[in-house]
């Protein structure tokens, strides 16, 4: 398999921390991929494989061993979840299974609101919005005590992994909001799962332009 990367990408962290705790990384070669900060306002002059891969031009995107084009990070940690991992990264109960995809739903609802936010903070001068800053800014303050409430210690599932990378990333590029002061029970979740090996071997880093 092939797996187009960056390491500032929460998104990509999700895949790589699945892949990690599935035991899959000897199975996926790595393809590192370059965007220069015009990516939150202009096309990126993409490499031919990489948009072969993913024509909507975004990361992640796995291509399977048989071909098979997956440009979505839920969507590919769903299929090495069901795939190769046998499961076992979701509750095999109904009412576990839906409530776990319904904390996986604002992890992933916070993640894009950090990276539309992101995108925002990178326009120059007059084009960037305060408003919109200051809006995803409260989504993700919600989204936070939201998942507060919902943490749960129980057999790792992709929910865990989806809010551990979003609390990462907060941490990576937005310190200032402490979002620890509206969540203080998953503070105290986070500091534990963030030392799990799959979070230590992915921490995020600037992406070379």
């Amino acid at each position: 398999m092939k797996l187009y990367w960056t390491p500032a990408s929460p998104f990509v962290r999700k895949v790589m921390v699945t892949l990690h705790e599935l035991g899959l990384m000897d199975r996926v070669d790595i393809v590192p991929t370059r965007w220069p900060h015009s990516w939150a306002t202009h096309t990126v002059d993409f490499a031919p494989d990489f948009i072969a891969a993913t024509p909507v031009g975004r990361i992640p995107a796995l291509v399977t061993d048989n071909g098979l084009r997956l440009v979505d990070s839920s969507v590919i940690c769903d299929w090495l979840n069901e795939e190769l991992g046998g499961g076992r990264l979701a509750p095999a109960d109904k009412a576990g299974h839906w409530r776990m995809r319904a904390t996986l739903a604002i992890a992933n609802n916070l993640l894009e609101a950090q990276i539309a936010r992101r995108a925002e903070t990178l326009r120059q001068g007059a084009e960037r919005s305060a408003d919109f800053i200051a809006k995803m800014a409260d989504r993700q303050r919600r989204c936070f005590v939201e998942l507060d409430g919902a943490v749960v210690d129980g057999p790792l599932d992709l929910a865990q992994i989806a809010t551990a990378v979003a609390c990462g990333f907060d941490d990576f590029r937005y310190p200032q909001d402490r979002w620890r002061d509206a969540a203080p029970r998953l503070a105290a979740w986070y500091e534990g799962f963030r030392q799990r090996p799959s979070m230590r071997l992915t921490e995020p880093a600037e992406t070379p332009q």
